[in-house]
């Protein structure tokens, strides 16, 4: 803790936004201390008659007499308990006001959202300070005028920005996953998203307050404040009409209080500037988190290779451990050369990689080591030395392309940026070549102008590959770039990085957990297993003879898509099961999305996510939903979840039409389904503890025994095989690794005992062996609760193994359907052919995409 507390004291210290804000709260700790403590720091009454007219500033009268003989000083005391006072509770009464109608009107959404922000546009449509002006002298004069029509002015704007970011939370994962459950609106508005909008709350609160003590000032200058109580506009409204300008007093009677105005505001401003700031992630150069490294040989530059890593070690520290991420990494990359990372989840790989860019975050440290890219150690450079590497001789594709690109900007524009970021380029030479760009990652010119929402998961792939292209660069790191992409998909775009790379002579480092694609086409393949790298080889010479055994367990422990069937089930219990009604049935289901019309009024054709779908589920069986990204997979789930409405045919639950249940009955049977989400750092909100997500379920299904719902969570985390300790409980999600997040995540299902659970890409975001210790538990919950399973994966090797049956989609329509390894083995339809062709076996002699490129 005390760690933690330094460490935020010096970011404070040593950044703009912290010195602001230390200087800012001084500024108004003294002023309200001066207000609370007023009779004691000042020897008058304010009312009290203690020296002759005008008197003029002296050791008794600090700041002098006004026309009445009321001491100045005095009254600048006492007048800042009135104009804090009203700035603070009009900030109170605004931020409830636009916090209510920005989670009412950005979550409800619909004529709601449009009522609230029509209001919000007339507000904000009219002049501020007449509109106040009119209110003032329509309600009359006093504190309470004041307070109600700064109010009433001032709500809109901050209810429009809250309202922004309550519309961008409510897509989020884990408000979903809330709703699947059975959560009411209310429910999620006061257990999800105020949370997450709180930090974003304050700077707007302190922002109302600087600008209602602003208006205060104003109004009370006008003759519109409380005659009684003085506030610092108050005594400028008197001091104006008291000749005060005339006698020559101005300048003790007048100024004081403008001066205490100006500072407070200031004060305020400070504030909220510095907390309006802290949103994202700031990245500091390697200074920043580079400790004093220990001596090493230095041999002079990277020895002919393009990049080479010697002796790194990264640091996590906390207040309790420090952790070594990478372990003394010694790695080279030649020219040309592809390396495959592969390890498991927290194994370093992504640490080797941000350590290389200079992109690491709070806490992490490199205590030693040295990075020659060249002849240049990287981590010799400052900020803007680094700034001119990065980009241009080193680039990065990300893991998810969704969350890199810009959603208000074209990707045409978006890969100009980058251009013009290294180079002098005029504009239309930088759209050239951008345009050269996206044509060379294979993109249709008619594409340069799209949004990346109006894009495929392929296709966004593509433009950050372009975007990683931009300045020619010697070196890519590539963090996970084809996660949660079907196989077509991820072999299209493997195909592309390995031709542009032969091409353009990149070297490449490519960073995955996904043994079998990594084998199939790298040069090289490094294994890292607890920072260290323990195993570098060719990929056919590391799953012939491999000298580590984690390598050895990582090749023999991922399914392969032609060895025998893992999870062997057998027939009689499914004929069996077959004779008994369905727990879920699909009839001719259908849904169709309906875009809005673009902003030049052409027509925008509708969207067919899901055509005529028809297939059962019975308890105790696990049905597998596979396709391509954008077949509609996760559209049915969220049809059968009611998440969304279906336009035709039906969805069943137990002999029951879901669509004829009352809002009590849905709920109801929300119990015996369960949804798990395909990514686990989204579905569960990092602010939580474990304790409360795996409960989630019992308190929204109306169970309020504390010690019932203690039995049942710790139950749950122990048929997950997590720790049921105290300590686990109280951790927050944040701190858990991907495979423990998933296994909360299914803790969180079975909590309920549910009949049924839809999983939707459960295993896409882990690594080889948690994705069969993932698949083992769900198998030992099948088996002790007879509980169904919706699969739904882009996988065929890990379908072929767990599940019993297959449904194949595309474009929204089942194309196959069948018995497991009927549809494997024999399949019927074109498009399967060529889902179950593009499958990478790790049972390999040569590289097979790199053969093929």
């Amino acid at each position: 803790m005390a760690l933690a507390i330094k460490h935020s004291l010096a970011t404070s210290l040593n950044t703009s936004h912290g010195r602001l804000r230390l200087v800012g709260i001084l500024i108004l700790t003294v002023f309200i201390l001066a207000a609370i403590f007023a009779p004691l720091t000042t020897p008058y009454e304010p009312s009290a008659r203690v020296c002759p007219s005008f008197q003029t500033p002296n050791s008794e009268h600090l700041l002098g007499c006004n026309d009445v003989g009321h001491d100045l000083f005095t009254e600048i005391v006492y007048g800042a308990r009135v104009s804090l006072t009203i700035g603070v509770v009009v900030a109170i009464i605004t931020t409830l006001i636009a916090t209510i109608v920005a989670l009412v009107s950005g979550f409800v959404g619909g004529w709601v959202d449009q009522f609230f922000m029509r209001i919000v546009d007339v507000v904000m449509a009219i002049p501020f300070l007449p509109l106040v002006i009119v209110l003032g002298v329509f309600l009359g004069a006093g504190l309470t005028t004041q307070v109600l029509v700064i109010s009433l002015v001032m709500w809109a704007h901050p209810a429009r920005e809250l309202r922004s970011q309550v519309l961008a939370i409510r897509e989020s994962g884990y408000v979903e996953s809330s709703l699947a459950m059975g959560a009411s609106q209310f429910t999620v508005m006061l257990r999800h998203i105020l949370p997450e909008i709180t930090p974003l709350i304050v700077p707007q609160f302190v922002r109302v307050a600087h600008n209602a003590i602003l208006i205060e000032a104003a109004l009370s200058f006008l003759g519109l404040g409380d005659p009684i109580q003085k506030s610092w506009g108050g005594i400028l409204f008197y001091a104006n009409a008291r000749a005060a300008f005339l006698t020559g007093a101005w300048s003790y009677w007048v100024m004081p209080p403008g001066i205490c105005i100006a500072l407070v505001v200031v004060a305020f401003a400070f504030i909220g500037y510095s907390l309006g700031g802290k949103s994202g992630q700031i990245y500091y150069p390697f200074g920043s988190f580079t400790l004093k490294r220990r001596p090493s040989i230095d041999t002079g530059g990277a020895n002919g290779r393009r990049l080479q890593i010697e002796q790194l070690t990264t640091l996590y520290s906390s207040s309790n451990e420090t952790i070594k991420a990478v372990d003394e990494v010694n790695l080279g990359l030649h020219d040309c050369e592809i390396v495959g990372i592969v390890g498991e989840s927290g194994s370093g790989k992504s640490t080797v990689a941000m350590s290389v860019l200079g992109l690491l975050k709070y806490p992490a440290a490199i205590a030693s080591g040295r990075i020659y890219l060249g002849q240049v150690d990287l981590l010799d450079l400052d900020k803007p030395s680094l700034q001119q590497v990065r980009g241009k001789r080193l680039a990065f594709i990300p893991q998810s392309a969704m969350n890199t690109l810009n959603p208000v900007m074209t990707i045409c524009d978006q890969v100009q940026e980058a251009i013009l970021q290294q180079r002098d380029l005029n504009r239309d030479a930088a759209e050239e070549r951008a345009l050269k760009l996206l044509s060379m990652v294979e993109l249709p010119d008619e594409r340069a102008q799209a949004y990346p929402h109006e894009l495929s998961g392929g296709m966004r792939q593509r433009v950050v590959t372009a975007i990683a292209l931009a300045n020619e660069p010697e070196v890519i790191i590539a963090d996970e770039p084809t996660t949660g992409l079907d196989v077509l998909v991820q072999k299209e775009i493997i195909g592309l990085l390995i031709d542009l790379q032969r091409r353009l002579g990149i070297s490449v480092m490519f960073i995955t957990h996904d043994l079998p694609l990594v084998s199939s086409f790298a040069d090289r393949m490094a294994v890292m297993y607890q920072g260290q790298i323990v195993d570098i080889d060719t990929p056919q010479q590391l799953a012939r003879s491999a000298d580590h055994a984690h390598t050895r367990d990582l090749f023999e422990n991922f399914p392969r898509l032609q060895a025998p069937k893992r999870w062997q089930r057998s027939d009689a219990n499914g004929n069996t099961m077959r004779e008994l009604a369905p727990l879920l049935q699909l009839t001719n289901v259908s849904k169709t999305f309906h875009s809005r019309r673009r902003l030049d009024f052409k027509p925008v054709a509708p969207i067919r996510a899901v055509n005529q779908v028809s297939f059962k589920i019975f308890a105790g069986e696990v049905v597998g939903l596979i396709g391509g990204s954008g077949s509609g997979k996760t559209t049915l789930a969220r049809l059968m979840m009611g998440l969304i409405d279906v336009d035709e045919g039906e969805i069943s639950f137990d002999r029951r039409e879901m669509h004829n249940l009352v809002r009590a009955e849905r709920r109801a049977m929300l119990k015996d389904v369960h949804m798990v989400f395909q990514d686990p750092y989204q579905s569960m909100r990092n602010g939580m503890r474990v304790r409360d997500i795996v409960a989630e379920p019992l308190r929204i299904h109306g169970l309020r025994d504390a010690a019932e719902i203690e039995q049942r969570v710790t139950t749950a985390l122990g048929e997950v095989q997590l720790p049921q300790s105290r300590q686990f409980l109280a951790r927050r999600i944040s701190e858990l690794s991907g495979g423990q997040r998933q296994r909360v995540a299914f803790a969180r299902a079975v909590v309920t005992n549910p009949r049924l659970i839809i999983a939707d890409e459960p295993t896409s975001m882990l690594d080889v062996s948690l994705r069969m210790g993932l698949l083992q538990l769900m198998e030992s919950l099948r088996a002790n609760h007879n509980v169904g399973y919706l699969f739904i994966t882009h996988d065929l090797a890990l379908a072929r193994h767990f599940c019993d049956r297959l449904v194949v989609l595309q474009h929204g329509t089942v194309v196959e359907s069948g018995r497991t390894e009927q549809v494997i083995h024999q399949p019927a339809h074109p498009y399967t052919r060529a889902l179950v062709n593009a499958v990478v076996d790790p049972a390999f002699t040569e590289p097979e995409l790199a053969q093929q490129a």
